[in-house]
């Protein structure tokens, strides 16, 4: 079955290129980011046939923690195949090939499905839906003084475990963080210290037209109400979308943020799983 499996080399680059753009229409430039920031730090896996990928998986390395309790997982991303290379189980052999290491390595696996309708194939193959996020919508109200500050990856990261670790939630490397941060930066992002009441918070945001984008924060909504405005003036937007934990709150819109299998929790924080 894994016979035209192998890991993918820096040769290999013209190739997953297309096959990303194919599949989810991103620009080249991001695509190249992508790889030059990560391969040979993340695994990346191909099915090839006379030797050139027609089909794609990569993941990267996590853990699923809750309290002292972590397990291994490994976050599924960017998975495909070339249209006229569908449907001869390529891809489906990538993910056995991934299944096979879990099993062997007693590690679950996730991923964040592009869209709900693509859940039921995910759901064949074991994965079960697990959490949500809460896409809230915040307008500038009141005027406050609040402080902004640039945050290295090894604060960020520590100042989320602190934020998060009272629930299950996946814990990130350093190095990831870091990744995510210049993903942030590479569309025109930033990610932040807050200071407000005297307290040190996060931020990792991006505008997108008129609306910031917030990715992350440990900011309360009713903290990230108070700070809207000068985040608003700062980005220069004129609202907030900003993406909370369901376990805190109950309004805004639904959104899955992963598919999980042989997850020993559930209800899973997730977060940081790439823009």
């Amino acid at each position: 079955m894994f016979n035209g499996i192998r890991t993918a080399e820096e040769r290999d680059i013209e190739a997953l290129c297309r096959i990303w753009n194919v599949c989810f229409g991103d620009g080249e430039d991001y695509v190249r980011f992508f790889y030059r920031e990560n391969l040979g730090h993340i695994m990346t896996a191909v099915y090839a046939v006379d030797d050139q990928p027609v089909s794609m998986l990569h993941w990267f390395d996590a853990l699923f923690a809750d309290g002292d309790e972590a397990l291994d997982a490994k976050f599924l991303y960017a998975g495909g195949s070339l249209p006229e290379y569908r449907k001869h189980g390529y891809y489906t052999a990538l993910f056995h090939y991934v299944e096979e290491y879990a099993k062997n390595n007693n590690c679950a696996l996730f991923g964040k499905p592009v869209r709900r309708d693509i859940i039921p194939y995910y759901q064949k193959l074991g994965f079960e839906k697990d959490a949500s996020l809460r896409l809230v919508t915040v307008y500038p109200q009141i005027k406050e003084t609040v402080g902004f500050s640039p945050i290295s990856p090894e604060d960020y990261n520590r100042m989320r475990d602190e934020a998060f670790s009272s629930h299950p939630y996946v814990k990130w490397s350093d190095r990831h963080v870091r990744f995510c941060i210049n993903e942030t930066a590479f569309f025109g992002g930033r990610t932040l210290k807050v200071k407000l009441d005297g307290c040190e918070y996060f931020i990792m945001c991006a505008p997108q037209k008129d609306e910031l984008k917030v990715i992350e924060t440990n900011l309360s909504l009713n903290r990230l109400n108070r700070a809207a405005h000068a985040l608003c003036e700062t980005f220069s937007v004129k609202y907030l979308k900003a993406y909370l934990p369901d376990y805190l709150y109950s309004e805004g819109e639904d959104v899955v943020s992963s598919i999980v299998y042989n997850a020993p929790l559930r209800n899973t924080y997730v977060n940081l799983i790439l823009i």
